[in-house]
């Protein structure tokens, strides 16, 4: 057997013409952690709405929305995800990316660790294909906080797919016992009954997929 390297095959991409090769975005460097309060803010009061409209919109409290406005926390994807819908942002506006919208034929690529970072109560998420605007699946790479035993359970819109890459968390979701997860396990639920994940060793990590109504 030869141990010379083998000759790399020419890329299928690299056949194509110009006119031809598909819509694709790759990500090679790290993005800086994002925060979306300065767009929530900006919405907000672009619809001249009072802190207290937007709470009854969201069903999010007033001081929960002023703090994530002023940078002084960050929301949980159950909690933006209700903020997007009440002000109308478009989820690539939210993340501050330059989205693309989803056609016949498109990809994005994001290599290791690309992907937008966005720091929570829950944990650091990292938004996976963030470029596209208009796709119906959101994947996110979750480094989960230990499990303190303080838990707040939440549900959001849509159905959700779980898969852990690292460690071991435990996954509570409303009228089941506790479930224990390791590497390889995974689980598929639907999202909007309260739940939460919390890390049982560290680094805890999990990809999480999110179905949702394209827009």
């Amino acid at each position: 057997m030869s141990d010379k390297p083998r000759a790399k095959a020419p890329s299928p991409k690299s056949a194509l013409q110009p006119s031809q090769a598909p819509l694709e975005s790759t990500h090679d460097l790290p993005e800086a952690m994002h925060e979306p309060g300065p767009m929530i803010a900006m919405q907000r009061k672009r619809l001249k709405w009072s802190l207290t409209k937007l709470a009854e919109k969201s069903n999010v409290s007033i001081s929960t929305i002023s703090r994530i406005e002023n940078g002084l926390i960050s929301p949980t994807y159950a909690v933006l995800a209700r903020l997007c819908e009440a002000l109308e942002i478009r989820w690539a506006d939210m993340l501050g990316t330059e989205e693309q919208r989803f056609a016949k034929g498109c990809r994005v690529v994001n290599r290791a660790g690309t992907g937008v970072m966005h720091n929570t109560a829950r944990g650091v998420y990292e938004w996976l294909g963030a470029d596209l605007a208009t796709k119906s699946m959101e994947p996110t790479i979750v480094d989960a906080i230990p499990d303190t035993g303080l838990r707040k359970l939440e549900g959001h819109e849509g159905e959700e797919f779980l898969l852990v890459l690292e460690g071991s968390i435990v996954f509570f979701m409303q009228d089941y016992a506790p479930l224990q997860m390791s590497k390889g396990d995974s689980v598929y639920f639907d999202a909007s009954m309260p739940h939460a994940y919390y890390g049982v060793t560290q680094p805890a990590r999990f990809l999480s997929i999110v179905s949702r109504t394209r827009g």
